[in-house]
């Protein structure tokens, strides 16, 4: 649900007449997926090369362009002077997939990887710059409101006693979350937290969606947690019932003539859901 959640803020950025920055250094990017998603986006096609362009209300840039988490950093703080300058007289949303795709400077100059180099780079560029550039864009005496959102990869710290629970960690360090006005966490602690629903039909069947638990923790205050289910698809998330699954079906039902051969088919789903040790709270910190 990762990309599915950066994907519906880009869409919902758009709608709102902000401008969403899509930062992606993680390679993985689908242009034909944010389309399906509903990004407003323009194919241009150069009649010399044959290349194709992608167009549109947003700002794209990837790692052949950033390689470093400062490249990040300055890119993310050259935006925010031509905002500043009333070059870019507009709202501005950043979408970062993923903070932990990238090695910092230090790393790539002495052509060796070290965790502690990168989050050291993430706490003097985002701690102790960009973070505190946003935080003041929403002081009511500014002409702009911006915000920053991050994708991230986690892993589990195993306990170091028998009845100790594990705790979630971030790849990268925990620079970003310490100044997060929200932190939304898919899945468990101990596992994956999915189950895949799955189109069947005379034999075939096609996973077309993920049902994932999710979490939203207002940071830095104590117990202000809301949890729940979502299902994520393809064309962006859907609500976590029968009938939110039905609607899409019904929605879709052109494309599963396409892949399943009828728009009449079984709805079937591998659990996983369940957590092992019952409402675990990650410790993020």
């Amino acid at each position: 649900g990762k990309s599915t959640a950066l994907l519906e803020t880009a869409v919902s950025v758009q709608k709102r007449g902000k401008l969403p920055v899509l930062i992606t250094t993680e390679m993985k990017f689908s242009w034909e997926h944010a389309k399906m998603m509903g990004l407003e986006v323009q194919e241009v096609v150069d009649k010399s090369t044959g290349e194709i362009r992608y167009e549109g209300n947003f700002i794209y840039v990837d790692r052949d362009h950033l390689s470093t988490i400062e490249d990040v950093a300055a890119f993310i703080a050259d935006l925010l002077d031509e905002q500043a300058k009333g070059n870019l007289p507009i709202d501005i949303v950043f979408l970062w997939d993923s903070v932990g795709s990238i090695p910092c400077k230090q790393s790539i100059d002495s052509n060796k990887n070290n965790n502690e180099w990168a989050a050291g780079a993430y706490s003097v560029q985002f701690g102790n710059f960009i973070n505190q550039l946003i935080i003041r864009s929403r002081k009511k005496s500014s002409k702009y409101t911006n915000s920053l959102v991050i994708v991230n990869k986690i892993w589990v710290e195993k306990p170091s006693l028998p009845m100790e629970l594990p705790k979630m960690k971030n790849k990268g360090g925990n620079t970003f979350f310490f100044d997060a006005s929200l932190v939304v966490t898919f899945g468990n602690v101990t596992n994956s937290g999915t189950s895949k629903i799955k189109a069947t039909k005379d034999g075939r069947d096609v996973e077309f969606a993920k049902r994932t638990k999710i979490s939203v923790d207002k940071n830095h205050i104590t117990g202000v947690t809301t949890t729940g289910r979502i299902v994520a698809t393809p064309h962006g998330f859907i609500p976590d019932t029968p009938g939110g699954i039905e609607k899409y079906k019904k929605e879709h039902r052109h494309e599963w003539l396409k892949i399943l051969g009828s728009e009449d088919f079984d709805v079937v789903e591998e659990k996983n859901m369940e957590e092992n040790v019952d409402d675990i709270v990650p410790d993020i910190e």
